[in-house]
């Protein structure tokens, strides 16, 4: 049997990835979130870095300016959580908890891998540019074939073999 490292995320890091990928669907930039719900820009930045939690009023004030149900948002939340529990779903064979209570932000190996992802040669260079089939809300994805069709965001953190492509320059 071969031992497989746990790691650990936050239901509300979900919720910060999905609303950072929703916002640059939209084409929003950081400073229109921040300023439409009465934050800094810096203050905006913070939440969606994971440095600064994540507040349920924020949340639905977020969902709100960008004109989608917080129930939708979280529903998706609820799927990649889902999503992450079951190591079979993982081409690492990793397993993934997800946490009800907040994290410091190394502990976070989601939101880590998300940021490390966000700043990654493949991401700069596809970036919120590219063509968007498929909302991220619409994730994760059951194929006819069984497979599952997830974000790249989420990709990133999950499949090794995706990760190095998207780190390679």
């Amino acid at each position: 049997m071969i031992e497989t490292e746990e790691k650990v995320t936050t239901a509300s890091s979900i919720l910060v990835i999905l609303l950072r990928e929703l916002r640059m669907e939209r084409r929003l930039h950081q400073a229109q979130i921040a300023d439409s719900i009465g934050k800094t820009a810096s203050a905006w930045t913070k939440i969606e870095a994971g440095k600064s939690p994540l507040s349920f009023e924020i949340f639905l004030r977020v969902c709100n300016v960008m004109q989608v149900a917080a129930s939708a948002v979280m529903a998706t939340a609820e799927r990649y959580a889902a999503m992450l529990g079951n190591r079979w779903n993982h081409p690492d064979g990793s397993h993934w908890a997800v946490l009800f209570t907040e994290l410091e932000l190394k502990e976070d190996a989601l939101l880590s891998a998300a940021q490390e992802y966000w700043n990654s040669p493949g991401f700069r260079q596809q970036g919120h540019n590219s063509f968007i089939i498929h909302s991220i809300l619409n994730g994760p994805i059951t194929n006819p074939d069984g497979t599952i069709t997830i974000a790249p965001v989420f990709q990133f953190a999950l499949d090794p073999a995706f990760r190095a492509l998207q780190l390679r320059e």
